[in-house]
Formats: C-alpha cells, sequence, structure tokens
C-alpha cells in the first residue's frame, strides 16, 4: 500500500500534529511506502521518505489568525491558510502522479476538495482525521465525505456523527499513541534551579491553552514551581506573567526538542494542561503520564477519556482558587504507578495495529 502523509508545518513545529505524522509514517512504514510531504526542512535519521517542498513560514504565528471568529480562517484565507494552499497546490503535480492507494492530509482548508475530487478520479482513498477538535474546520472536513474520518476519542466519534452532513460518512475510533521506551520514569532528568514540587506544562503560549491560568493557580501556592516547555504568539507576555508572579525560583520557560522532553518530565512532579474543550486530544497527556506523572486537566469528556483517573479534574480553569487547590490536592496524593500504567493502553503497538486494520478495511 502507497500512501500519501501531507504535514504542512513538519521541519517548521513540533507539536503533537507532527509528532503523530512522525509517528504514523515511522510504524505504517515498516509494511507500506508511507511518503511524508512537508514544507520545513527534512532531517537525515527518519526511517521513511520525506518530500520537500519548501513555503516560508515563520515558526510563531500571529495570534490574531488563531481567532474562530476571525473571518479570513473561517474561509481558510488567513496568512496560514494561503501558505498551506500554496504548499498544496506545489505538491499535486507529484500527488496525481504518484499512483498513491492513500492520500491523507492532516491541515484543512480549500486542498480537502480539491483532493476529493483527485481521489474520485485516481480511484485511492482519502483519509481525514479530526486534528482540529470538534469544530469548524471538522465541520468542513466532514462536508466533502472523506473515505475515512478517523476520530480521536469515542467523545469525538459521537460528535463527528452527529455532524454528519449528508449520506453514508465511514468512520474509525483510533486514539493516539505514546512511545513507552522514549517516554518512560526511566532515563536522563534535566537539572532544575527550581523549587519543589515542579508542576510542568508543555504547550504553546496561545490563548486556547490557558498556560496563564496555570501560572497564576501555582502563584497561589506557597511552595511550587510552573516549568512550561513550548513556544508561540504570547511568549512575551506569559514570561512577563511568570517572573512578576513567581520569580526566577519558581516559574522557567524552555524551548526543547521534542527528544529532550522525556528528560524534563522525569524532573517533575506533576503535570498539568487545560485548554478549550476544542482540543482534539493532546498527546503531551500521554507522555506526561508514560513517566508516571499524574495530571491536572480540564473537566470534559475528551480528557477524562484520556487520563481516566491518573489525574484530577477542574470544571472551571479560569477560577484561579479551584485550579490552584485541584493541584494541590495532586501533589497530595500519592499515585503509585497508575499513571505510567494507564498510559500502556496508548502503546505504539496497539493504537498501530488498528490503523492497519482500518487501511486493510479502507482498501478492500
Amino acid at each position: 500500500m502507497k500512501i500519501a502523509l501531507l504535514s504542512f508545518y513538519s521541519g517548521h513545529l513540533n507539536r503533537g500534529v507532527e509528532t503523530y505524522v512522525d509517528q504514523f509514517a515511522d510504524q505504517l512504514g515498516k509494511n507500506h511506502t508511507v511518503e511524508v510531504y512537508q514544507s520545513g526542512p527534512a532531517p537525515k535519521n527518519k526511517s521513511y521518505p520525506i518530500l520537500v517542498f519548501p513555503v516560508h513560514s515563520p515558526k510563531i504565528w500571529p495570534d490574531d489568525f488563531l481567532s474562530p471568529r476571525h473571518l479570513l480562517k473561517r474561509l481558510f484565507l488567513d496568512y496560514y491558510k494561503r501558505k498551506e494552499l500554496i504548499f498544496f497546490f506545489k505538491t499535486l503535480p507529484n500527488l496525481i502522479s504518484g499512483n498513491y492507494d492513500i492520500i491523507y492530509p492532516t491541515n484543512s482548508g480549500w486542498p480537502i476538495p480539491i483532493l476529493r475530487l483527485i481521489t474520485f478520479l485516481t480511484r485511492s482513498k482519502l483519509i481525514i482525521a479530526g486534528h482540529s477538535g470538534p469544530g469548524w474546520d471538522e465541520h468542513w472536513n466532514l462536508f466533502w465525505k472523506p473515505d475515512l474520518f478517523i476520530c480521536f476519542t469515542k467523545a469525538q466519534l459521537k460528535w463527528a456523527k452527529q455532524s454528519t452532513f449528508w449520506g453514508k460518512q465511514a468512520f474509525a475510533q483510533i486514539y493516539h499513541a505514546v512511545d513507552t521506551e522514549k517516554f518512560s520514569p526511566q532515563g536522563k532528568t534535566a537539572k532544575l534551579k527550581l523549587q519543589k514540587p515542579i508542576v510542568i506544562n508543555v504547550a504553546a503560549s496561545t490563548r486556547d491553552k490557558r498556560v496563564e491560568q496555570g501560572i497564576a493557580a501555582i502563584a497561589r501556592l506557597k511552595q511550587g514551581s510552573y516549568l512550561l516547555l513550548g513556544k508561540g504568539p504570547l511568549d512575551k507576555r506569559i514570561n512577563n506573567l511568570g517572573y512578576k508572579l513567581l520569580g526566577k525560583n519558581r516559574f522557567l520557560h524552555l524551548s526543547v526538542s521534542h527528544d529532550e522532553i522525556p528528560n524534563y518530565y522525569r524532573a517533575a512532579d506533576l503535570f498539568t494542561f487545560c485548554p478549550h474543550v476544542r482540543e482534539a486530544f493532546g498527546l503531551v497527556y500521554l507522555e506526561a503520564l508514560a513517566c508516571n506523572l499524574p495530571v491536572v486537566a480540564t473537566n470534559d469528556p475528551i480528557r477524562k477519556e484520556i487520563i481516566g483517573p491518573a489525574g484530577l479534574y477542574i470544571n472551571d480553569p479560569d477560577d484561579t482558587d479551584l485550579y490552584s487547590q485541584t493541584i494541590a490536592a495532586a501533589l497530595k496524593k500519592n499515585w503509585r504507578h497508575l499513571p505510567q500504567t494507564r498510559s500502556q493502553f496508548f502503546s505504539l503497538a496497539s493504537v498501530f495495529s488498528q490503523y492497519e486494520i482500518a487501511l486493510k478495511n479502507l482498501t478492500k
């Protein structure tokens, strides 16, 4: 089976989607030909072929374009959607002549209806997954009737089925996966000059990730630090708040490679990430759990399905006192090996065996 996997931001950013692309190509590439199309530079140590179609894209994006109320974003014509479209048109000759059995774009927008037409003419299959989370982008993707729509949780599957526009739609519910050998309690630990206990978050500094609320919650505690890994458009604002409320011995904001992240999980005592309910999944939860870190997260169906009994939940992360009290309660609790045990459910072998079944059924 020959698969084209389109990931505009790979090589530019290293978020959950880009990690997913790497896992998908590496795992399924053992039995199939998986070619990754991306606009950023290709690393040399990958086990799968990468086709680079350069499109200049700053690594920090304007926060205004992240608002779902932004008209151009709604029309898929904002700055980054235009960049994605340029990238897509560059890939078209290869996609048309590549004799692919499956084409799988990870970004939404105007490429989707064009790919729907191409896959119809070439008799290949179109896969789309709910990377954006319930909302406008996924309504658009479902409207064009992909041959398979992958949902990352049962909660997302329920939403997608209710959002189907016309005719029948094929679905598969497959969780994200975590490399439990790379992410584990054993291994190198980052040396940090932060006051214990250390609460870690791995997220871009955008409004929907609610990083500022986490900082404010830690500031309510008499002791403890907040470690943030990631970057984004609100870096300056986040840093100003962090150092103002916590100081240098209780706040640290870094950007590190994905390979280094396990070292920082091992140095922490708790993981917290309380995004907006539109967040599709949160691969970082699995990474933290695999390193045996308990979690404090948003109380919504998707987060509860992922974390289960290995964490505590907050109804309203904007309630700083409640957020702080929940973190304090999680730090006091003896979790034993529950977080790491929970992560085993999302192992690479378990998850990608489900992909093999889904792809086989799709191409019958």
